[in-house]
């Protein structure tokens, strides 16, 4: 048994970086620029189709936080030209496989 904690709206954040954000009109419906590393693309989507169980708020700190931590793997790319990134999750610390 998995004693493992699941973050809101895992599988979005698993797989998605979104990159910009556009406020909707007064229906308050705003649009996301988002990229998915795995296929290695971006599409436009609507946010409310993508908070799931997250509110606004929780949504754009999650998003600001796996931004900082894309941050720091690419300052650890500056300093190592064999460091690999690609997944915006993955742990800076570690080594790639």
């Amino acid at each position: 048994m998995s004693t493992q904690v699941r973050e809101p709206n895992d599988m979005y954040w698993g797989y998605n970086l979104p990159l910009q954000y556009w406020p909707g009109d007064d229906d308050g419906q705003g649009r996301i620029v988002n990229y998915m590393p795995r296929k290695e693309a971006c599409a436009s989507m609507d946010l409310d189709g993508l908070l799931e169980e997250q509110t606004h708020e929780e949504f754009f700190n999650t998003a600001a936080d796996k931004l900082e931590n894309l941050a720091k793997l690419m300052r650890r790319a500056a300093k190592d030209p064999n460091f690999l990134v690609y997944y915006h999750d993955a742990d800076p610390e570690k080594e790639n496989p």
